[in-house]
């Protein structure tokens, strides 16, 4: 698909480019929904990962394909800053800070790139959503001046955000070969050490509030049948309030996942379509600019 495919009445003077060699930016909306994949990925695949939810912005709610971007795990400086660059599946792998410095680069680069009114809509899975949610914190946190107003909302799908306590399923994948579904870079054990730290959950809990203070819709899906992140490690929320953010997907096939850098069974939700109605609501219609 071609990324000015989607627009109507656009001049040259609309599109920008983008970090990945042949994509552009359109700067005719004001909402830019930026995506980040999980382990196992590679740039360019984000939005492979949320090719339904993409399709479907673009149908129902005004977007067109240049509205969306992409973070990267991996970034290099130079004169003008950091540079989002092209990465792979070992940059995943790489520490949790390292990973969510790369992603808040990321959306710097953006920042300095888009009209300054945009909103940034950060959406990711897995990985990706912890990243998100860490540098988003940071980002308020460090520069309130450039961010605040400007992060409308941060959405995660399966993201392991108080660690990752695989428990039995965990013993049985290892038994198959847990080297051949599950990565086990630095990034990974970290999560596992998070996953039994108390401290760390309180540490998330405390964030979340702070986040929803400053004014950013926050949203943490999970799926109850997840082998590899459980609904109790994914969603941020009162206790009243988590079976809400618990969508079944036991209609969803997801066989092949591992050929797409999504390990089995740690996948479905990204084509839950009650998870798209529920993100499209928190995102909003697209906010066009006047000409």
């Amino acid at each position: 698909m071609d990324d000015r495919g989607e627009g109507t009445g656009d001049r040259p003077s609309d599109w920008l480019d983008d970090w990945q060699t042949g994509r552009q930016v359109s700067t005719r909306g004001r909402n830019k929904v930026v995506l980040a994949a999980g382990m196992l990925s590679r740039s360019g695949e984000a939005l492979d990962r949320f090719g339904g939810f993409v399709r479907y912005l673009i149908t129902n709610h005004g977007y067109q394909l240049g509205d969306f971007l992409e973070a990267s795990y991996n970034a290099r400086q130079d004169g003008d800053g950091w540079r989002p660059m092209p990465y792979d599946t070992s940059h995943c792998e790489a520490s949790l800070s390292e990973a969510t410095a790369n992603v808040g680069r990321s959306l710097r680069w953006y920042r300095a790139l888009l009209p300054d009114d945009t909103r940034y809509h950060l959406l990711g899975y897995s990985l990706g959503g912890v990243a998100f949610f860490e540098a988003a914190g940071a980002l308020l946190y460090g520069e309130p001046d450039r961010w605040e107003g400007r992060i409308g909302s941060i959405m995660t799908l399966s993201a392991p955000h108080f660690g990752v306590d695989l428990g039995l399923e965990g013993d049985i994948l290892g038994a198959l070969g847990l080297g051949a579904l599950l990565p086990s870079g630095l990034s990974v054990q970290e999560l596992i050490k998070r996953g039994s730290d108390p401290r760390h959950r309180v540490t998330v809990e405390r964030l979340a509030t702070w986040l929803r203070a400053k004014g950013v819709n926050l949203l943490t899906l999970a799926d109850p049948k997840d082998v590899v992140v459980t609904a109790a490690d994914a969603v941020i929320a009162p206790p009243s309030e988590r079976d809400w953010h618990v969508l079944d997907t036991r209609t969803v096939v997801s066989f092949g996942e591992g050929r797409m850098g999504v390990p089995l069974g740690h996948g479905p939700l990204l084509n839950n379509t009650l998870a798209w109605v529920r993100m499209a609501k928190l995102i909003g219609p697209q906010q066009p600019r006047s000409a």
